[in-house]
């Protein structure tokens, strides 16, 4: 694993644990604090020391995975570890993944080794933990630091391919968000484009309306002279029959 390569994860997980990166916009605030992630997690990415296992107390290499669950992690691992080519199964009561007879040259040479892994949930992060049984003697940097480096990469680049996966999730989600965000849009659109057409059949009912009134005027003045001509036919029919009585 390169220093760009470490940079990238912590980046990658920097980008992914600070909130106010929305939309390409970047505060001067969250860019210090970004940068103080990237430099904090390219400080710490791998850590060594004693751990408790299944085995005992061994030695173990360390690193947090931030912002995913082990369940996430676990996934991950299990097609990860495939590269190894051995065995690879999670024994439920200790809650760790043995990887039998796994052949890694730069750790085992021509010899299998055993891995163990454990994944444990830390305030919303996962820590992982992991012990390469060479056979009585575990991989630590002191007695064995050609292994130990091959085994810091092994941890380095799972916690890439973690990023890696956080990344293509964050994308997908954005990127339906942004679907979701242009169909709205189209709608939008769409009722503008219906409500310009309903003002233009409104306009075309008022200035209908508009002329009928001025019809319906029109006639009203001719029916009322019908009918005060009519009220005087009847008046004269009335005087008429007055008349005869």
């Amino acid at each position: 694993m390169t220093i760009k390569n470490a940079a990238i994860i912590a980046a990658a997980f920097a980008w992914v644990s600070t909130p106010s990166v929305i939309f390409g916009q970047t505060t001067a605030k969250s860019a210090d604090s970004t940068m103080m992630a990237m430099k904090a997690s390219t400080l710490s990415l791998v850590r060594e020391g004693e751990r408790s296992m299944s085995q005992g107390s061994k030695n173990a290499l360390t690193i947090d995975l931030p912002k995913t669950t082990p369940k996430e992690a676990e996934k991950l691992w299990k097609d990860y570890a495939k590269q190894f080519k051995g065995d690879t199964k999670k024994d439920k009561k200790t809650d760790e993944w043995f990887t039998d007879n796994a052949m890694i040259a730069a750790i085992g040479g021509a010899n299998t080794i055993d891995m163990y892994t454990k994944f444990e949930e830390t305030g919303g992060n996962t820590t992982m933990g992991m012990w390469i049984d060479l056979g009585g003697a575990y991989v630590g940097s002191k007695e064995f630091s050609d292994k130990y480096k091959e085994a810091e990469n092994i941890m380095k680049n799972f916690a890439l391919t973690v990023a890696r996966e956080q990344t293509k999730k964050q994308l997908s989600d954005q990127s339906d968000e942004l679907k979701t965000m242009e169909r709205k849009q189209r709608n939008l659109e769409k009722d503008n484009i219906g409500l310009h057409e309903d003002i233009d059949k409104y306009k075309q009912k008022i200035a209908k309306a508009e002329s009928d009134i001025q019809v319906n005027l029109k006639n009203q003045e001719e029916s009322k002279k019908k009918i005060e001509s009519q009220r005087k036919l009847v008046d004269e029919i009335q005087k008429k029959l007055n008349n005869l009585n």
